[in-house]
């Protein structure tokens, strides 16, 4: 994954999530950004995912590991596609870091990049611009993939060896891992939106 410069197993409570998608998905399309929930994300290995000098990172869960906080808000998409799961943006760095699903020039295969952007203006963006930031978050059993909107079938995952960045993937079950365990974090980093109120 790169850094691109531009402008306990607690499940989610998926009444809450379809509640938050019903209520994102019925508003025009100039979508009116809300407090994103905020989570941290753990892979089927129980590794954690941190942000280290810019890249993600799936490390072994241990007491002095500070996960990072993945910020998380429901996204409008008029394309949406029900069975894929509920389309969503994701942040990490207070907000500040989109995940975002492109392909670089001359590369064949789509990668995971962090672009400096700000989650609650990105989600204000016409839907063009933010269907790269886009995932179908889908639930598996307890646990979520992450699928981008852009690319279908690729999906955002961790390898089985410790301390590899986060990556994309088209294979699924093979030797890297795409499901994840959304953690919410009550004390965490103020996002954008609590930090001007």
């Amino acid at each position: 994954m790169s850094f691109l410069e531009e402008n306990s197993g607690v499940k989610t409570d998926s009444e809450d999530w379809e509640r938050d998608e019903s209520q994102s998905c019925s508003e025009a399309p100039k979508v009116t950004a809300k407090a994103p929930e905020k989570f941290s994300i753990y892979d089927q290995d129980h590794k954690v995912l941190v942000l280290d000098c810019g890249i993600l990172r799936a490390v072994p869960d241990r007491p002095y590991i500070l996960p990072e906080t993945f910020f998380v808000l429901a996204s409008h998409l008029s394309s949406a596609c029900e069975e894929k799961g509920s389309p969503i943006l994701l942040a990490v760095s207070k907000g500040e870091l989109c995940l975002c699903c492109e392909k670089d020039k001359g590369q064949s295969k789509p990668s995971l990049q962090l672009k400096k952007k700000k989650l609650t203006d990105l989600a204000t963006e016409k839907e063009q611009a933010r269907q790269p930031f886009i995932f179908y978050r889908a639930e598996v059993g307890s646990k979520n993939t992450l699928e981008s909107v852009t690319h279908p079938g690729w999906f955002i995952c961790t390898s089985c060896n410790s301390g590899e960045p986060v990556g994309m993937t088209d294979i699924l079950g093979k030797r890297e891992h795409t499901e994840f365990s959304f953690r919410r974090v009550h004390k965490a980093e103020m996002s954008p939106i609590e930090a001007t109120e």
